[in-house]
């Protein structure tokens, strides 16, 4: 009899794998065969995968229908099986192995919407953190102002994409009300996804603003994201992407530059 340790391990790979009979000899029959009993448990396994995807990648199931998602998600299973408890987080590498299945294909743009599916699911379940009042600006002296940088609040995420992600992600929501046929060559889209709220908002981003706050939401002084703004949009306009940051609560603390003497949160 093996250990326990070696036993569960035995079980775990014959979920995986067809080659099973390594633990047949363990399986108590009582009348139903060992292989039987264990394509039971391989068969929930797969079933509750399967699942789970679908609920977090819904776009990416109807564009390329049931049958065709369900190949995918066990080809990703067995790729990427689940470490966690919970469900919700085994569908984070998914955008990522979309990527490198599809790269150069007519489907590469699978991996950016479900890039944007993934950041609107982890929107859903992030923690609630209020966002900075309107004036927080006001608290830090304007000749430091190049040296400022801000937190993000946990609820949002930022998707770019060369493919027009957001009309695709509207056009097959199970609300919509046309069949539009979107042509992927019409033109990127940059997203930021945002709940308020018990909602979860996607907001387009012109290129400069994206540039501009994505550049924010890592970490980069608002001096630094100026530039990566202006290197997008010569004449472009701070105060309105200031506005942006604001009204759409996107940040949650602001903090003036250590080098500039002064550690503490506004």
């Amino acid at each position: 009899m093996p250990a326990l340790r070696e036993l569960q391990l035995q079980f775990v790979s014959a979920l995986f794998d067809s080659q099973d009979h390594a633990v047949h000899a363990h399986v108590v029959a009582d009348g139903i065969d060992a292989g039987e009993r264990i394509d039971i448990y391989r068969n929930n396994l797969r079933e509750g995968f399967i699942n789970a995807l679908a609920i977090g990648f819904p776009v990416i199931e109807r564009l390329g229908g049931t049958d065709y998602f369900r190949q995918l998600a066990v080809e990703f299973l067995h790729a990427h099986p689940s470490r966690h408890g919970n469900l919700h987080h085994m569908g984070g590498p998914f955008p990522s192995w979309l990527r490198s299945k599809f790269d150069g294909t007519e489907y590469a743009y699978f991996a950016d919407v479900a890039e944007l599916e993934w950041a609107y699911q982890e929107a859903l379940v992030a923690p609630d953190v209020p966002a900075l009042p309107v004036d927080a600006l006001r608290q830090v002296e304007p000749d430091l102002y190049e040296h400022v940088t801000f937190g993000f609040r946990p609820m949002c995420g930022f998707v770019r994409s060369e493919f027009p992600i957001l009309r695709i992600w509207e056009a097959n929501q199970s609300d919509a009300g046309s069949e539009e046929l979107i042509d992927l060559a019409s033109g990127g889209e940059n997203a930021v996804v945002i709940r308020r709220e018990l909602r979860v908002e996607l907001h387009r981003l012109p290129d400069d603003q994206y540039a501009f706050l994505n550049a924010l939401a890592n970490g980069e002084p608002l001096g630094d994201a100026l530039e990566r703004a202006l290197e997008v949009q010569q004449d472009f306009d701070a105060g309105r992407a200031l506005q942006k940051l604001f009204e759409l609560k996107l940040a949650a603390a602001i903090r003036k530059s250590r080098q500039a003497g002064d550690p503490e949160h506004a």
